[in-house]
């Protein structure tokens, strides 16, 4: 018999359909005793729901035969959960007294975010396992602070100009003062400016991010990374600009043959009515479904190395139809479908995704067993080594 040859077989990855066995009803049952044990609790019980919703996905997410598990401690994630919290309290009440104590505090805020970032990761990480072996996470926090502080900043400028470029109160309108319009209006195009320019950094930010995290992802000795160039991210960005435009011109075509035309019997109630949910299907539904999937397929299907790649063939037709149906039983149920929704969009992503292998997972298993995978879980227990709620 001929032996495969070094190239045959690399021509001829192994492949492992990733199965969800989630059920919207099992889901509903978590999701509605999460929900009143929050309400009650005033949002404390919020890191044992978000435990308990893990591990029902976890358990449920199937790789090669065996299923993935969460064994994150509430108590943590209460305390990345409350950290949180304190700033916002501390931004909210600032801001009532002082546009100075505001921006310190959305400052302080912004300046640990990288660190609570990549805290979350790990403990994210560290906390999954498959075949009783945990993830890691081995970005570091130099990293963090280089790719997500210069969003971070550019957000936060016109947000600070708003804050201190217009002068305090001069006790009249600007109008009657030529000095506060100046302040007014000049700060309000610094406001246009900045904010212009992270919406057209937007892509170059985002990669930033995804390579830190796709490529940091870490099982045994495997280290994934992410191979994507920014022009490509640009072309789906410039694409939904696209979807949205069309969209828009078909929603005012609608609206144009429904006034004026045949469809004007149904009167102004009608017409407004046709013409929301035209506008929530077009702008929020089409281009929200259309930058998920482009950007799953892409980010997936980039994300690996040489014994192990991801396949991401999520279809935007049959998503899209998903998404329409959710929304519309949603609204029809006064929410309570939305538990069947979550499940429903999680299957539709993890399903369209496919593990790659060059080598056996028993291979990377065994190599994942020499590391002492309880180590690696411990290191979970460390200071910032938190949730965040991502």
């Amino acid at each position: 018999m001929e032996r495969d040859t070094p190239a045959a077989a690399a021509s001829a990855p192994h492949r492992h359909p990733i199965e969800f066995t989630a059920t919207g009803s099992e889901y509903f049952r978590i999701w509605i005793v999460n929900l009143l044990l929050t309400l009650v609790t005033l949002g404390l019980y919020l890191p044992w729901a978000k435990v308990r919703k893990l591990q029902y996905f976890y358990r449920n997410t199937w790789v090669d035969g065996d299923a993935l598990d969460f064994h994150g401690d509430p108590r943590k994630m209460l305390r990345g959960t409350l950290i949180a919290g304190a700033f916002l309290v501390a931004y909210s009440v600032g801001a009532r007294f002082s546009g100075w104590a505001a921006l310190l505090a959305a400052l302080a805020f912004v300046g640990l975010w990288p660190a609570l970032f990549r805290a979350a990761m790990r403990f994210r990480l560290a906390n999954t396992s498959w075949r009783g072996l945990r993830f890691r996470f081995k970005g570091d926090t130099a990293g963090a602070y280089a790719c997500m502080m210069p969003p971070l900043a550019l957000a936060l400028l016109p947000f600070a100009i708003m804050g201190l470029v217009v002068p305090a109160e001069s006790g009249r309108p600007p109008a009657a003062d030529p000095a506060a319009a100046r302040a007014l209006a000049g700060s309000a195009v610094a406001m246009m400016l900045g904010m212009l320019a992270f919406f057209a950094a937007l892509p170059y930010f985002l990669l930033r991010i995804r390579r830190y995290q796709h490529g940091n992802y870490a099982f045994g000795d495997q280290q994934t990374r992410l191979d994507v160039d920014v022009g490509v991210l640009y072309g789906v960005f410039f694409k939904l600009i696209g979807v949205g435009m069309l969209g828009g011109l078909a929603v005012v075509a609608v609206g144009g043959i429904l006034a004026f035309g045949r469809g004007a019997g149904i009167g102004f109630i009608g017409v407004a009515a046709v013409l929301m949910f035209s506008g929530i299907l077009v702008l929020n539904i089409l281009q929200k479904s259309y930058l998920q999937v482009r950007l799953q397929n892409l980010i997936w299907s980039k994300t690996g190395n040489d014994a192990l790649r991801f396949k991401s063939e999520l279809r935007l037709a049959p998503y899209l139809w998903l998404q329409c149906k959710n929304y519309l039983l949603i609204f029809l149920t006064l929410g309570l479908y939305w538990p069947f929704a979550v499940v429903n969009t999680r299957r539709a992503q993890l399903q369209a995704v496919e593990l790659r292998t060059r080598i056996g997972l028993d291979q990377i298993t065994r190599t994942a067993e020499r590391e002492d995978p309880g180590a690696v879980g411990d290191m979970a227990a460390d200071l910032f080594d938190f949730d965040i709620g991502m």
